[in-house]
């Protein structure tokens, strides 16, 4: 009787124990990086001013998301007039590897965990539906330094979820008032192909 009491309490717990491999199979397999190639071929389905131009290849995928923090604020145009304004336009992106990526946007700056970094020269948006943040696309600065970031060009931002405050209005009853808004967005940094 002990015997097979023994053999029954082995079996479910090695069946547990194949359907939880099995789980982080299937769980590595959904968060596997795309291939990089792909971003080439997603360009034509793309608005046309973001889309970057052909004799680049895309090099590195990112993703951004958390929280981002708006304070209503008087407009400096008019100040009668009222906005919900960034109050930290910094935000942190996570590559393939979990290396992070920081965007310090007041100095329009993108530096790597390796320390290689790069400047925003320029940059195009296009809207994506409230609530979600514009799709983009930044030409940047490339820098000498050695790392990840060497030589890039182009950084593209073509998937945002959320990231806008839109559920409530901003006016003088909610001047100084904060919220928090959930967002998401995928970022394709893209290199210049050696001729």
């Amino acid at each position: 009787m002990n015997t097979h009491t023994a053999t029954r309490s082995r079996t479910p717990r090695l069946h547990s124990l194949v359907l939880a491999a099995s789980a982080v199979f299937l769980m590595a397999g959904c968060s596997a990086p795309r291939p990089l190639a792909e971003y080439l071929t997603r360009q034509p389905t793309l608005p046309g001013d973001i889309r970057v131009p052909a004799g680049h290849q895309a090099v590195l995928e990112a993703r951004g998301s958390g929280q981002l923090q708006y304070e209503c604020q008087a407009t400096s145009r008019s100040p009668w007039q009222y906005a919900w304004l960034p109050m930290d336009r910094s935000i942190e992106l996570r590559d393939s590897s979990n290396n992070s990526i920081t965007l310090a946007r007041s100095a329009r700056s993108w530096v790597h965990r390796d320390g290689s970094e790069l400047a925003v020269r320029e940059f195009v948006e296009v809207d994506n539906g409230a609530p979600n943040l514009p799709l983009q696309r930044a030409r940047v600065e490339p820098a000498n330094l050695p790392g990840t970031l060497n030589n890039i060009s182009y950084i593209q931002r073509i998937r945002t979820l959320g990231g806008l405050p839109s559920t409530r209005n901003c006016s003088s009853a909610e001047l100084g008032m904060r919220v928090s808004v959930p967002y998401e967005a995928d970022y394709v940094f893209w290199r210049q192909l050696s001729s």
